[in-house]
């Protein structure tokens, strides 16, 4: 590189333009050498509550409900601190009489956090003309249920990313026995996890309902993701077989069941809507 030397004289124009392009030069050269910071991924939301919620709609109103949400509802959910995660409907049978529920799940710091959400969303003006627009030709709901669940130690971070197809979820809630709930907890996190993870079974979130709800005593609840329920069935039917899985449940259980008998697990199985964060 061209370096310079004091002059008692002004410089001519030839050397100034040298000097000038010999500048501009050093300048982009020590531009290029600057590492450039990859910008920062997307942190996921801290949360200490989940609340899932559960719509039957009103006979021949799912569409109107899923408008109502898709094109209002979870915008101002978010427009009020509310973390939309998931959005469901149940897989009903071939020949079965349909579903007419939709699930959601949204996530909040804590319980102070939620009860200020939902009264500012209660308040909006977009809101009630919305809301009062929706239910003109009557109301589109008529039952609405909603659980609150705190996320349990062994719960994987939440991930909202999406595959680049839809996936099934299973919603799993278990009942233990009388006293054996940690120990259902203790399986889950020292082996269950880990053999979901061996046979391509996505652990989405595993959660303990918050005390002092109804008829909640000794259960638990996680959901998982699948490709498709043909893989879900096949990694469910691989599990059963996992001689380490088989194991692991005849120690856990060498003290007696540890889930009550009968009707202690509730499986639903789910396909997110098109305005569902989750996919």
């Amino acid at each position: 590189m061209t370096t310079f030397t004091a002059h008692k004289g002004r410089l001519g124009p030839s050397q100034r333009l040298l000097q000038a392009i010999t500048l501009a030069a050093a300048t982009l050269l020590a531009a290029c050498a600057t590492p450039v910071k990859a910008p920062e991924a997307p942190k996921a939301p801290a949360l200490g509550l989940y609340e899932l919620r559960v719509y039957t709609a009103a006979e021949g109103k799912m569409a109107a409900l899923d408008a109502r949400f898709r094109d209002h509802t979870t915008k101002l959910f978010a427009r009020h601190g509310m973390t939309n995660i998931g959005y469901f409907k149940p897989v009903t049978a071939p020949g079965a009489a349909p579903d007419n529920r939709l699930f959601y799940i949204l996530g909040y710091k804590d319980r102070a956090a939620r009860d200020a959400s939902w009264k500012a969303f209660a308040a909006d003006p977009e809101w009630v003309s919305v809301y009062q627009a929706s239910q003109a030709g009557g109301s589109l709901t008529t039952a609405i249920a909603n659980t609150f669940f705190t996320p349990a130690e062994y719960a994987p971070v939440l991930n909202l990313s999406s595959s680049a197809a839809p996936r099934l979820f299973e919603l799993r809630e278990y009942r233990a026995t009388p006293g054996k709930l940690e120990n259902v907890h203790a399986r889950f996190r020292d082996h269950t996890r880990r053999i979901f993870d061996k046979h391509a079974m996505t652990s989405i979130g595993y959660f303990r309902p918050v005390a002092g709800q109804t008829n909640l005593e000794n259960k638990m609840t996680y959901l998982l993701a699948f490709p498709s329920q043909e893989a879900r069935n096949a990694s469910w039917r691989a599990f059963a077989q996992d001689p380490e899985w088989q194991s692991v449940a005849k120690e856990s259980e060498k003290d007696g069941p540890i889930l009550d008998q009968p009707g202690a697990i509730v499986s639903v199985l789910l396909t997110p809507t098109d305005y569902s964060p989750l996919k």
